[in-house]
């Protein structure tokens, strides 16, 4: 089975467009979310309708839980809780329930696991070895057979425990996970990309022969762009789209 995984879509309309656009070529048997799919940008309602219709299931994101009102934000930084408040504001009553109901972990097929962030907590960053080396010794991970999908950082790529316990950097390219290993793996940010590559990024699953391969998609970034700016929502944002940071 050929299982599509994509993450912090982020408001992002154009960009999460040009992804389905691929996805139509790619045609994989599910497709599954790693939450976001608010804040930040300016088409949250689009986003969560499409997730709706076309996910197979995903998870929350921090941002989600703000968005449907499980969560106030006061931990964001003031622009992130502004974006956040005002994706709440503007979504459907049928889009706040479908976000209020997302769990935190999934179980897909392959064994793999779907979190947000770190699988000992949904809202914690993983973008370093020694973070993954301490994940990879968790609960949810160790009862996890095949990867674990994350997010959050919005970075494409991950980390690979060896046999012999080393712990390694995974580059966002096509990568085999091998018998004994474990793996925590991103596929980087549909809606805003901060790997210094602007094109949105999601990654596909073979669940037979354990192989990922990451898919990088060029988009309409200034069409994304005024819309943030149209919104009144902060030009940071905006301009993270352009520099991909």
């Amino acid at each position: 089975m050929n299982v599509a995984i994509l993450s912090d879509i982020h408001a992002n309309f154009d960009a999460l467009s040009a992804v389905v656009a691929e996805l139509v070529r790619a045609r994989p048997d599910r497709i599954y979310h790693l939450g976001d799919l608010a804040g930040y940008n300016a088409q949250p309602e689009e986003c969560i309708r499409w997730a709706m219709a076309n996910a197979a299931g995903g998870v929350s994101g921090n941002h989600d839980a703000v968005a449907c009102g499980r969560a106030t934000g006061r931990n964001f930084h003031a622009a992130a809780r502004k974006a956040a408040l005002w994706s709440r504001d503007r979504i459907s009553p049928a889009s706040r329930d479908y976000l209020s109901c997302l769990p935190v972990q999934r179980f897909i097929e392959g064994g793999a696991l779907l979190v947000h962030g770190a699988p000992s907590e949904p809202g914690r960053y993983v973008d370093s070895v020694d973070q993954a080396s301490g994940e990879f010794s968790t609960l949810f991970a160790s009862v996890a057979t095949g990867p674990i999908f994350f997010g959050h950082t919005h970075v494409a790529g991950g980390f690979v425990r060896r046999v012999d316990g080393r712990v390694e950097p995974v580059s966002p390219e096509k990568f085999r996970l091998l018998p004994g290993e474990r793996a925590l793996l991103n596929p980087g940010s549909v809606g805003q990309p901060r790997d210094r590559d602007r094109d949105a990024s999601f990654l596909l699953f073979d669940t037979v022969e354990g192989t990922v391969t990451w898919v990088r998609v060029p988009y309409d970034v200034e069409a994304a762009r005024r819309k943030v700016l149209e919104a009144g929502l902060p030009r940071e944002f905006a301009d993270r789209l352009r520099e991909g940071m």
